[in-house]
């Protein structure tokens, strides 16, 4: 569980920064193997399962499903949300971010109608008014 975790926070540089407690499991891991996941303080137990079950987790990663499924079972509910890994990597787009390159005009059009404010006309500023 421990070097599969490390895998998954060595994709992205910064990530045991950004998802401190699951670097501190990380470490619990390495340091006592899955008795680490007992010894979690209830307080920080929803903390870590929900910034796992956030991550992309491969299915061939057995491990980190298994992790998540024992976060799971010691939370008080005993759920959290989570998706069973899938052979077949199909795309979800509900759960896939797609990124697209538009114009500038379609990116103002689209802020234009995004906008919660009024847009006044602006006044042509005179001779006699100060610039």
């Amino acid at each position: 569980m421990a070097h599969a975790l490390g895998r998954l926070l060595d994709r992205a540089r910064g990530s045991r920064e950004v998802l401190p407690h699951l670097a501190a499991l990380e470490r619990g891991l390495i340091s006592n193997g899955s008795a680490a996941i007992d010894r979690i303080p209830k307080q920080w137990l929803g903390r870590i399962a929900s910034q796992l079950a956030s991550l992309p987790l491969p299915p061939e990663e057995a491990p980190l499903h298994d992790l998540l499924k024992r976060l799971s079972g010691r939370l008080d509910d005993g759920t959290i949300e989570w998706q069973e890994p899938s052979l077949h990597g199909s795309f979800d787009p509900e759960r896939t971010v797609v990124i697209r390159e538009i114009s500038h005009s379609e990116f103002m059009a689209e802020a234009d109608a995004q906008a919660t404010t009024m847009q006044l006309p602006l006044r042509e500023l005179g001779a006699d008014q100060p610039r």
